[in-house]
């Protein structure tokens, strides 16, 4: 890993200049490795690890696995992601507990948007905390990304999802539709700096300058889509304040949203924002076990009326019979290699499972099994 910039250092140490080393320090130490349960498909996974305190779903490891052979992975049983990212289950959950209070204890399904989603950790998360019939709309605007966020919301198993690659502008022509609109904005990535080398060297001031500016027009977009009454999510996984306080003051002061405070109990430990009165937070690296992110919750002034969804498709669907197969199998199909199924297995078109979790379709003509997982999603490392 490269060295940190200096410029970057005199940022950290005019930022906190009583926990700046503390920081340093603990921006050259390895990053944690965590993952996130899925709660629709409940499946014994990592017994050893240890609860990530701010996420039901979260489980901390002691070691990176080779999650590539790990068949529960493509399965959709879980997503490694950064802990601190998984508050956005967590805050979901709040939300749609607000909404559900006051509207008489009857929980309706919620609309969602995620202007800047891929990967598609984020979304995942918040799909964790929403009902079955809630619909979310996955957005990403740098195209070569939107397949990867694919993958993965395909992996994670909800159908009420939608995937665009649309500029955030895009959203606002079908006006205030959203009860939630998340934006995981980009940003200089000084959050993320022990972890990708990138973030270190293409850092500088104007990269700051840059990223706010920007996202400032994302933000005053996604206020545009967002119902009276609604709530918006803005995080970063940065330190500096250009991109965080200052853009929470600037929704508070200037586009007139109330922010609201999650209460998060005192014994997570997440520092409040640096130079604010207002509800923020700040996942630090040298105080929360994670990556560097910033958050902070919005609502837009009015009423809120809940949304009578036109299509609740659920969860249930039609697939071939499953037949179950052992972990070589399976990775042998997920490698799309041709496999052999016990005598007992439906010909003809079948889902191959794992530990109960469907993987994908093959077509069982009896002496072997045609594989029909997708190609370009194969397992190529051995």
């Amino acid at each position: 890993m490269i060295p940190l910039k200096e410029e970057f250092k005199k940022m950290v140490e005019s930022l906190l200049p009583d926990e700046s080393q503390d920081l340093l320090e603990a921006l050259d130490q390895p990053p944690i490795t965590s993952v996130r349960l899925n709660k629709r498909k409940p499946v014994d996974v990592f017994p050893d690890s240890t609860p990530v305190p701010w996420c039901v779903s979260g489980l901390y490891l002691a070691e990176r696995p080779e999650f590539i052979f790990d068949p529960l992975l493509h399965a959709g049983a879980y997503y490694v992601q950064d802990a601190s990212s998984m508050i956005y289950e967590t805050v979901t959950t709040i939300l749609q507990a607000k909404l559900t209070e006051e509207n008489s204890g009857i929980t309706n399904p919620l609309k969602v948007l995620d202007l800047c989603a891929a990967p598609g950790g984020k979304t995942t998360a918040m799909i964790n905390a929403l009902s079955d019939d809630s619909e979310i709309t996955a957005n990403e605007y740098t195209r070569k990304r939107v397949s990867a966020l694919q993958e993965n919301l395909d992996r994670w198993g909800f159908p009420n999802v939608t995937v665009t690659n649309k500029d955030s502008s895009f959203f606002t022509s079908q006006g205030e539709t959203y009860d939630i609109v998340a934006v995981d904005a980009p940003c200089s990535g000084e959050g993320m700096m022990r972890k990708e080398e990138i973030a270190r060297s293409q850092w500088s001031p104007e990269l700051v300058s840059q990223c706010a500016t920007l996202q400032k027009n994302i933000l005053e977009n996604a206020i545009k889509t967002l119902k009276p009454g609604g709530f918006l999510i803005y995080s970063t996984c940065t330190f500096n304040r250009s991109e965080n306080e200052e853009n929470a003051e600037f929704l508070a002061n200037e586009c007139g949203l109330e922010p609201v405070d999650l209460k998060l109990p005192e014994s997570w430990h997440i520092p409040k924002g640096i130079d604010t009165d207002l509800p923020v937070y700040r996942f630090m690296p040298h105080k929360t076990k994670g990556e560097g992110l910033f958050l902070a919750v919005f609502r837009k002034k009015g009423e809120w009326s809940p949304s009578y969804l036109k299509i609740a498709r659920g969860l249930k669907e039609d697939i071939p019979p499953l037949v179950e197969v052992d972990k070589d199998t399976a990775l042998a199909y997920l490698r799309r290699e041709s496999i052999v199924l016990s005598p007992e297995s439906p010909r003809g078109l079948v889902t191959i499972s794992y530990k109960g979790l469907p993987l994908g379709p093959a077509k069982n003509i009896g002496s072997r099994a045609n594989n029909l997982y997708p190609k370009h999603r194969r397992i190529l490392k051995r």
